[in-house]
């Protein structure tokens, strides 16, 4: 999991860096950052793995020593940070998307200075919400990452220790607020894509039918991450006895899930990844997806299935047309 979350994001790092998409700059900016998010949280899980190597088959002589460490401080702090930063991150993609195809005739143009707003202050919320169990004070302890072995800020087998309130916050609050998000607002893009393709011709239904299973994946990979943790956290808190084997598990197959998929939804499934690998790697076998010119009837019904909005223009009369391109199909 660790070797996927860390090359997987990796890739789409240096992917979106050496390409620069000309169509929606902002919503590739955003998956460059969430990449960056996922990222870290590839190098908590190689932290925790390179220590489970060494430990192993001695890890209870060394059990409050690595607690204890500012080494699984500094995990601690990491797994919360992505966390935080890539549900907000998701929510703001989630969000953007939402706008692109809800709002197509909207002009989307903020500014950079806008867009770096944005981020500064969703990566400034994450690293405040991250940082604040290290600062000295009572209210969390003296070791709140180091209650389990693997760092853990869930403290689902003595859910009313110190600082139980903030860790109800991260878990159940803020996940919960964005899971909901997210699933009203694809369900909302995929009924205006529908209501929109209504009065085209059939032969578009496939296409919807592309558009509803890719959202309907993000959502099940969304629910896959949050919802067990959601659910654990709510189970200790009304007085469930939960394992502590049990943050094992999560830590290495629940919270990983949307860092080691999110590159392939939102980057290397893409027709433009597709397109760029075929241009520089052109052995490898031709790759199926549907390229034609669009006339202005069809565009604003296939630029929503797109998810990215086409540029629009003005012609000599000031009326807002659509311009005609060529469109690469998800």
């Amino acid at each position: 999991m660790a070797f996927i979350a860390t090359v997987g994001n990796l890739l789409v790092l240096f992917g979106r860096y050496f390409y620069k998409s000309r169509s929606n700059v902002e919503h590739s900016l955003y998956l460059r950052h969430l990449a960056a998010s996922d990222f870290l949280m590839g190098v908590y899980l190689t932290i925790i793995a390179c220590t489970d190597i060494s430990y192993r088959g001695e890890y209870i002589v060394h059990e409050q020593d690595w607690r204890q460490s500012h080494l699984c401080a500094f995990s601690g702090f990491l797994s919360t940070f992505s966390c935080q930063s890539s549900t907000l991150l998701l929510t703001l993609v989630t969000w953007d998307r939402l706008m692109s195809i809800m709002r197509p005739l909207k002009p989307r143009d903020i500014g950079k200075t806008g867009i770096a707003l944005r981020l500064t202050l969703l990566w400034g919320v994450s690293f405040f919400l991250a940082a604040a169990p290290l600062f000295p004070l009572s209210y969390f302890g003296q070791h709140f990452y180091g209650t389990n072995g693997v760092c853990l800020s869930l403290h689902i087998h003595d859910p009313y220790a110190k600082g139980w309130e903030y860790s109800a916050i991260l878990f159940i609050c803020i996940n919960t607020c964005s899971l909901i998000f997210i699933l009203i607002s694809y369900v909302r893009m995929l009924q205006a894509i529908k209501d929109s393709g209504g009065c085209m011709r059939s032969t578009l239904s496939g296409r919807e039918n592309v558009v509803a299973t890719r959202f309907a994946i993000i959502v099940t990979t969304d629910c896959a991450c949050w919802l067990p943790i959601i659910i654990v956290k709510l189970a200790a808190l009304s007085g469930c006895e939960i394992s502590p084997a049990t943050y094992a598990w999560l830590a290495v197959l629940v919270l990983p899930v949307n860092s080691a998929l999110n590159p392939i939804l939102y980057t290397l499934t893409t027709a433009a990844f597709k397109q760029q690998l075929r241009r520089y790697c052109p052995t490898l076998p031709t790759c199926s997806f549907i390229t034609e010119t669009r006339s202005q009837t069809q565009t604003g019904y296939e630029s929503g299935l797109s998810l990215s909005l086409s540029h629009f223009g003005n012609n000599s009369s000031g009326r807002k047309r659509f311009m005609p391109r060529r469109m690469n199909y998800v």
